[in-house]
């Protein structure tokens, strides 16, 4: 599968995050990265996760090394990080009747339990490793002006196969559906070459779990993923920037300015 192909970084690109955020709204991508509006508050989930993903970071940092990292120490990265995030502005949007402490007390309980269950991995070979691609259309050949970037958690090898790993705070437990369909998953795949991509999902339960997920994507559904990356690209290029209202909404940095 060739529709990806590495390349050094050109000017004219696009993230993975900012197709998946094109595809979520439209609207919030363009005022987002287009316009470079001032955004109104951030999201109590981003900034946690922010959090979160700098303590996994220095977990796998300390293997890369050949150094055992120390509970202490990665509890401390996440610590420092989180009171980072919130000192900047614009202010966080808590839930109704959550407090800061709250939010940081429950990134705590996700780091415990990542520490607590993950099973290390042979060898890390990259942390927050950068990669950049050429892309072209499976349905034309057309090599598109637009390079597809994008940021690994981590790389590593287990028994002999080349993982990807990607770390994931959300409220739940990933449905099968999100699992057999996340365009970054199959992206990801395509992009490294990778033989699987291991998702790490701490969920913000009554007691946090660490679940993971080694997904593999077919061809096809790699193909596919490329196709989506292709649209969106044409899509940004036409000017079609609508509002996607539903549920995201609600925590939208931008949704005064969206509905004024």
């Amino acid at each position: 599968m060739d529709f990806l192909k590495p390349a050094p970084r050109a000017q004219l690109h696009c993230s993975v995050s900012q197709v998946r955020a094109y595809l979520s709204c439209p609207r919030r991508f363009e005022m987002r990265y287009l316009l470079g509006a001032e955004p109104e508050h951030r999201s109590a989930n981003l900034v946690l996760g922010s959090a979160v993903h700098e303590a996994l970071a220095s977990y796998y940092a300390k293997y890369q090394r050949g150094i055992e990292p120390v509970a202490d120490g990665v509890m401390a990265a996440f610590s420092d990080a989180f009171d980072e995030e919130v000192a900047k502005e614009p202010a966080v949007l808590l839930d109704d009747g959550e407090t800061l402490g709250q939010l940081k007390d429950s990134g705590v309980a996700l780091v415990r339990a990542f520490l607590d269950n993950v099973v290390p991995p042979e060898r890390v070979l990259a942390v927050e490793s950068a990669f950049a691609c050429d892309v072209v259309d499976p349905l034309t050949g057309e090599v598109l002006e637009e390079q597809l970037i994008g940021y690994l958690d981590a790389v590593v090898e287990d028994a002999g196969r080349l993982v990807v790993l990607e770390h994931k705070t959300a409220a739940r437990a990933w449905s099968a559906d999100q699992l057999e369909h996340d365009l970054q998953v199959s992206l990801y795949q395509a992009a490294t070459g990778a033989d699987a991509v291991r998702l790490q999902v701490l969920t913000k339960t009554k007691v946090a779990k660490l679940l993971l997920h080694e997904l593999v994507r077919d061809e096809r559904q790699q193909v596919e993923a490329v196709e989506v990356v292709c649209q969106v690209l044409k899509a940004i290029r036409a000017a079609a920037f609508w509002r996607q209202r539903g549920w995201a909404c609600r925590e939208c940095e931008f949704r005064a300015r969206c509905a004024g």
